[in-house]
């Protein structure tokens, strides 16, 4: 029995540049030599995004190439973080997210790239055209209350989705704390205006919420396939302090404005959910898994570089490239060692290559 995919894409700022290089050079692999481009949003049932794991879901599940996405990164990240020289500075740097030092260009610089990559392509569109299932989290910001934009792929869901484009989406899902402005969108019944934060707050690793959907989603086509659930992470810097009890007391200044505590945040939740996630499936005692994709230690100089999601240096991006292909290198090994969780994800994109070719035909 064909399994029900899901494909869970972390948060991480600029960091979105290793997923998409991971996955484009997975699929490349699965392709070899000579073989066809590989649409990678259609080998899964169902994809979940968080922040800039949300505009990389945004992208598999339009069919947009990972090509692409790396090029948005590249072309305007300087444009959505400005001032890059100065953030860099010891100290002089934090001035920058304190003072909320080119915010305002930054959003724009954003709702640019995004609407030269998706266009007014809506939620609708993705489901219809594509028969994908795609969720994204965010926060609004009036309630302080959880939200997920989703296609309408379960029963109970009313369409309130539909009309709303991947652009706006992606701008709320994204919209980090001190990093960048919060988005404040027109709903699309046109009726109200809501300022919405990042989802990385509540499920930046949205394992646990893709797990819900699936089972949900199962439930409603009154189908018993097992889940097999995957996390791709952003690489995130291992976290972690050794607090002296003077800095058990340490106010906003020793928080960096906060900062420090998001970062503890996601995280942690990269850790927990992971956790939740598993927990989740297992009970479901059907041969239902999760698997957090494996990385490898990353250099001493890249984990300087990944410490912060807003640095979108040309060297920093092109360092996360190497990582994720020597990632692959390394998961490539062991995907093929039966029924293990590398081999299940090497046949999503396998059994996904053979029905394009079939329908290439």
């Amino acid at each position: 029995m064909k399994p029900f995919r899901v494909l869970c894409l972390d948060g991480g700022g600029m960091r979105g540049v290793y997923q998409a290089a991971y996955l484009r050079t997975f699929a490349a692999r699965v392709c070899g030599q000579g073989g066809q481009n590989l649409d990678v949003g259609r080998c899964f049932d169902l994809i979940v995004g968080t922040s800039t794991g949300g505009i990389v879901a945004s992208a598999l599940a339009s069919g947009e190439s990972l090509s692409k996405v790396d090029q948005l990164y590249q072309e305007h990240g300087g444009k959505i973080f400005p001032f890059q020289w100065l953030r860099r500075i010891p100290v002089l740097g934090q001035s920058v997210p304190l003072f909320g030092l080119g915010i305002r260009r930054g959003e724009a610089a954003l709702r640019a790239a995004l609407e030269h990559t998706f266009g007014q392509k809506t939620f609708r569109d993705v489901h219809d055209e594509r028969g994908i299932r795609l969720a994204l989290t965010s926060i609004d910001m009036a309630r302080h209350a959880a939200v997920v934009f989703k296609t309408r792929h379960l029963a109970r869901l009313n369409g309130r989705d539909d009309k709303r484009t991947l652009v706006d989406a992606c701008m709320a899902t994204t919209a980090a704390p001190i990093l960048r402005a919060l988005a404040q969108l027109d709903e699309p019944d046109g009726q109200a205006r809501v300022v919405y934060t990042d989802g990385g707050l509540w499920a930046n690793n949205p394992g646990a919420l893709g797990a819900l959907e699936a089972m949900e989603i199962l439930d409603d086509l009154g189908e018993n396939r097992p889940v097999h659930l995957f996390m791709l992470g952003a690489l995130p810097a291992q976290g972690g302090e050794e607090i002296t009890n003077r800095q058990r007391y340490r106010g906003a200044l020793g928080w960096r404005g906060g900062v420090r505590a998001i970062s503890a945040s996601l995280n942690s939740q990269a850790v927990g959910y992971d956790y939740i996630s598993k927990k989740i499936l297992q009970l479901r005692k059907d041969g239902s898994m999760a698997f957090r994709m494996p990385a490898q230690c990353p250099s001493e100089k890249l984990l300087k570089y990944i410490q912060n999601m807003d640095d979108a240096r040309p060297k920093v991006l092109n360092a996360l490239r190497r990582q994720a292909v020597s990632d692959v290198d390394y998961a490539w090994a062991h995907a093929f060692t039966q029924d293990s969780e590398m081999a299940r994800f090497r046949a999503a994109l396998t059994d996904g290559l053979c029905e394009q070719q079939g329908e290439g035909k």
